[in-house]
């Protein structure tokens, strides 16, 4: 069971974290509407690859931190400090007014490396998962078992391929409520975290 709670997590927290509008899952639905979806689903499948391994790095980084205990504190505060600051950043992001994402393709452009570079840049999601995996573990919901790292990560590959299929595929019959989805959904991940962070501080606090 707790390799299965191990996987869901992975493909939630995942799903969670990419749904809004951004660079990556735009770039999946603009290559969709102007090269095809098949290309796509390559840039996509690319993308995930490096989520993977970068979802895998954070986590297995995150066990030896948690394995320490002179840094233990240390963590507990520095990951209250990001979702603290992931709070501020997603009420930001839903009281600002959408921007359009410029993406230019060139015609000879190749997908699977497209999608290998542009996701290599994209450094935020090593913290991330890290500091998600911590997060789980310090409520007893995710030990750092090298089999539940793997599906934790497996589940992350799961959650955001879904996002960037769902871009690619439906782009046109959700198109207009993009602008709905981000302004709202904004505010329920920035409920979520500032819950984490005040229910941190106060542990801190009574500790």
């Amino acid at each position: 069971m707790e390799n299965l709670y191990a996987y869901l997590f992975g493909l939630l927290i995942s799903f969670v974290g990419v749904i809004t509008p951004g660079m990556l899952n735009m770039t999946a639905a603009k290559i969709s509407l102007s090269k095809g979806k098949q290309m796509a689903l390559w840039f996509s499948f690319a993308a995930v690859i490096i989520v993977f391994l970068q979802s895998f790095l954070g986590v297995y980084f995150a066990k030896y931190l948690d394995a320490n205990p002179y840094v233990t504190n240390t963590i507990k505060k520095f990951a209250t400090v990001i979702f603290v600051l992931l709070t501020v950043f997603f009420i930001r992001n839903g009281l600002r007014e959408k921007k359009e994402v410029n993406i230019k393709l060139k015609d000879n452009f190749n997908p699977f490396w497209y999608g290998i570079s542009l996701s290599s840049l994209n450094m935020f999601a090593i913290p991330y998962y890290a500091v998600s995996s911590l997060t789980l573990a310090s409520k007893d919901l995710f030990s750092f078992k090298i089999l539940e790292i793997i599906l934790f990560s497996l589940g992350v590959f799961s959650g955001v391929f879904l996002v960037y299929y769902i871009y690619s595929v439906f782009f046109k019959k959700i198109e207009h409520r993009i602008s709905f989805i981000s302004n709202n959904i904004n505010f329920l991940i920035a409920a979520a975290t500032g819950f984490v962070a005040l229910s941190a501080i106060y542990k801190i606090m009574v500790e």
